[in-house]
């Protein structure tokens, strides 16, 4: 997704924010170099498909913004205004963190934003692995209602960098992967009427002297229409 801002209004900045998610049941595999049908019941083939139900799962999601003078026709004084940085932390993007909880910060905040208030970046990812099992028989409720099991481990940052450098630049390159923080945790998941819904517990491996953290976490992924 892409953004341009410029006069008349007095922001002048691009953006650029995407994404992308992979899933892979390992059953898929077993079928293929087991010639095991999915139709197909008997006791030897649900013996030998030890994977049956596991499923793996990788994301990324990243975003880019960079101001724009149109030939003095904006200031950008302060830069992007704190309404169109990226933010970044929070359930089902980076666990083990609050929202907006990694990143820059002012020197001082309210009495609940440990290590001052969020400012935002002008660039942010995120990516986690994860694989995830169907609950147990026995669970039968939460198994039908599509219940799973799954662990995880997420790495992103989000950052400032001076508009005279580029992204593609060494010294750029390195402060993204030095201020990268890292998580990793198990949780539960499960589908319902108006979307999924996630818990989890995490552990920051990773993390700065100012990040936000938190352990357990709750989250919805609401869908509408």
């Amino acid at each position: 997704v892409g953004e341009v801002a410029g006069p008349p209004g007095d922001a002048g900045f691009w953006k650029l924010k995407g994404g992308g998610a992979f899933h892979f049941p390992l059953e898929l595999l077993q079928m293929m170099t087991l010639g095991i049908e999915s139709n197909d019941g008997t006791e030897e083939d649900e013996t030998s498909a030890s994977v049956m139900g596991l499923t793996l799962h990788s994301s990324v999601n990243f975003g880019i913004a960079r101001p724009l003078t149109f030939n003095g026709l904006c200031s950008n004084l302060g830069g992007i205004p704190f309404s169109d940085r990226f933010y970044s932390g929070g359930p089902g993007q980076l666990r083990g963190f609050l929202p907006a909880g990694i990143g820059p910060r002012a020197t001082k905040g309210g009495s609940s934003t440990p290590g001052g208030d969020s400012l935002g970046g002008d660039m942010f990812y995120t990516s986690t692995l994860a694989a995830s099992i169907p609950f147990p028989s026995y669970f039968e409720t939460l198994r039908q209602n599509g219940g799973r099991l799954f662990g995880f481990a997420n790495a992103g940052t989000c950052v400032s960098v001076d508009p005279s450098v580029g992204f593609g630049s060494l010294s750029a390159c390195s402060r993204i992967m030095n201020s990268s923080r890292i998580a990793v945790g198990g949780g539960v998941s499960m589908g319902t009427p108006m979307g999924r819904f996630e818990l989890t517990y995490a552990v920051p491996m990773r993390y700065g002297p100012k990040d936000a953290r938190k352990h357990v976490q709750m989250g919805f992924g609401f869908s509408f229409g």
